[in-house]
């Protein structure tokens, strides 16, 4: 002890005199200026420094789980340390313990058989991919085109084709005009849609006479 006593008191000595150094040459220097761009500097190298150290990456969702029971697998029955699992994958031993702590109970086929020992008893679990949807057929352009010169949106027929189709039926049903009955059995359109037909847009053609209930016919 006594021996230690004095190697501690000659280095503290040797402390002293090289803090009264300092001191004295932080004196001397002019107007704190080169003492400051002393710091400045020190202080720019430690930022360098700490921003070319590369951070760790993290892991991705599923990842880590996968690596995990792939280096158990292959360790096999001698298993691994958490410490050397930690340095292998590149990440804190603190994240690998705190993985293993759920996964005890999660996967009984992971075994502790030491401290800080971990092994894999059987097969690891099948890790699911996520489904994809199925892919929505698309139709041709062409055909996407023809569909919509044909119809209009809700499957309405173009504008002007009901009337032109309404007047040739017209046209040719003779003198005695053609009953909106028939007329609806002829061209594939509901009753109610023609009877207003006649009611709005009919009634605006000069050309179109009600020969009896329900009846018209075109004038020539």
């Amino acid at each position: 002890m006594l021996s230690l006593e004095e190697k501690r008191a000659a280095v503290q000595g040797e402390l002293d005199a090289l803090d009264a150094r300092l001191t004295d040459l932080k004196r001397r220097l002019m107007g704190g200026s080169a003492v400051a761009s002393v710091s400045a500097s020190a202080s720019a190298r430690k930022v360098t420094a700490t921003k070319s150290k590369p951070r760790s990456r993290r892991s991705g969702r599923g990842e880590l789980k996968s690596q995990i029971f792939g280096a158990l697998e292959k360790a096999g029955a001698s298993g691994l340390k958490v410490v050397e699992l930690a340095k292998s994958l590149g990440t804190k031993p603190a994240n690998i313990y705190a993985w293993f702590h759920a996964a005890l109970k999660r996967y009984p086929s992971i075994k502790k058989t030491d401290s800080g020992t971990y092994r894999l008893a059987g097969k690891a679990p099948a890790t699911s991919s996520p489904a994809k949807a199925p892919a929505k057929a698309t139709a041709p352009a062409s055909a996407t085109k023809v569909k919509a010169k044909g119809k209009r949106a809700g499957g309405r027929a173009p504008r002007g084709e009901v009337s032109s189709r309404i007047l040739g039926a017209l046209q040719g049903s003779g003198a005695g005009g053609i009953s909106i009955k028939d007329l609806s059995s002829k061209l594939g359109m509901p009753y109610r849609n023609l009877q207003v037909w006649f009611a709005t847009t009919g009634k605006k053609n000069k050309g179109i006479k009600k020969v009896a209930p329900a009846t018209y016919q075109l004038k020539k």
